[in-house]
């Protein structure tokens, strides 16, 4: 879990959703952190993910990598965030993480996929109505 710095609602906008999201594609992609869960939590200020984090990597350097290359992309795709954010630190000093092995592997998804903020383009339209997520792949 990632939280916003002072832990502004700032994934209410759907431009700063879209903006981070692409930030962790693209993480996920230069780095082979495989993001496997992810969403805004309901408080539009904090973000679940659940990542397979590659044996190169800590869980640290993850982190800052994770953090690091979203809040660059936010500043430079929503030039206002600077007036917010002064210093230029878009994310806050704590995150939460834990390791998780097979049988709690459910649960964790579980958890994230139950937070009230969906991001609309993880979401493809099957059929007549129902909704699936988009697997980060």
């Amino acid at each position: 879990m990632l939280v916003s710095k002072y832990r502004f609602k700032v994934f209410k906008n759907s431009k700063t959703q879209k903006v981070v999201a692409d930030a962790f594609r693209e993480t996920e992609m230069q780095y082979k952190i495989k993001i496997k869960e992810f969403l805004f939590g309901d408080d539009y200020a904090h973000v679940h993910m659940e990542v397979n984090v590659p044996n190169n990597l800590s869980t640290n350097q993850s982190v800052q990598i994770l953090k690091s290359h979203s809040a660059s992309k936010v500043f430079k795709e929503i030039p206002n965030f600077i007036k917010r954010y002064s210093k230029k630190h878009f994310w806050g000093g704590q995150y939460s993480n834990s390791s998780v092995g097979p049988v709690g592997e459910n649960i964790i998804q579980n958890y994230i996929r139950r937070q009230d903020v969906s991001y609309e383009p993880f979401l493809q339209h099957e059929g007549e109505g129902h909704q699936t997520k988009l697997q980060f792949n």
